[in-house]
């Protein structure tokens, strides 16, 4: 299951591993973007917990367990903390971690069932938690309040063969970025260690082994690509 699939990053996951033979379930505010025999798209808010629930409900009747769970959607609001209205700041808060420890909580009794040696769930967080970037402060942090959830909850997800880890990522071009002017982007790119704007191709193969059998000794993990530390 991947959240946020209508565009950039989780569409481009969610058609990867259909390509290489996975069912994927995915959802967004609006209607789907993938047509795929093995692809089943809900509609919801997930910032809404009875929305959320019910494709949870949907996905157990249908499916009956989950192997991984990728936490992509998210939100984000680019201003100074003083002109940032407190409905934004807790709007970025309700998307990016309540949403997440929802659909967390609602997947485990999925994930709890599934056949794999192991099961995963993935989180998605940004270079703007180590990097505290300026007009930032609600995003990067409800981001990094989803770091300390990958901490806690792998420990405690432990003794159900659960792992829990976090992909951190640098500038990509998705709807949340396109609004952000070049020149500051570039100026965040020549922070990298590989100084490029990162690529939905670029993220494929970690969230592969991530979410994989391959990792199966990795947990409690935040993974930053792009070399940003």
């Amino acid at each position: 299951m991947i959240t946020g699939t209508r565009t950039g990053i989780g569409k481009a996951l969610a058609e990867h591993l259909l390509d290489v033979g996975h069912v994927v379930v995915g959802c967004s505010r609006r209607p789907a973007t993938i047509e795929h025999p093995r692809y089943r798209h809900h509609e919801a808010d997930l910032a809404d917990v009875g929305q959320l629930k019910a494709v949870f409900r949907s996905v157990r009747q249908e499916y009956g367990k989950l192997d991984a769970l990728v936490n992509n959607a998210g939100t984000s609001s680019m201003n100074h903390f003083m002109t940032t209205p407190d409905e934004v700041s807790r709007r970025i808060f309700d998307i990016n971690f309540f949403a997440v420890l929802n659909c967390c909580r609602e997947a485990v009794k999925l994930l709890r069932k599934s056949t794999e040696k192991s099961s995963a769930i993935l989180n998605v967080s940004t270079v703007a938690v180590p990097w505290a970037i300026e007009g930032q402060l609600s995003y990067s942090a409800s981001k990094s309040a989803v770091e300390q959830l990958v901490r806690v909850m792998s420990k405690e997800l432990s003794v159900f063969g659960i792992r829990v880890n976090g992909i951190g990522l640098p500038p990509v071009h998705t709807v949340l970025t396109r609004t952000v002017p070049r020149p500051k982007i570039d100026t965040l790119i020549a922070r990298q260690a590989i100084p490029r704007q990162c690529t939905t191709a670029d993220i494929i193969g970690p969230v592969e082994f991530l979410i994989g059998g391959q990792s199966e000794f990795i947990t409690g993990e935040t993974l930053f690509l792009g070399g940003v530390h």
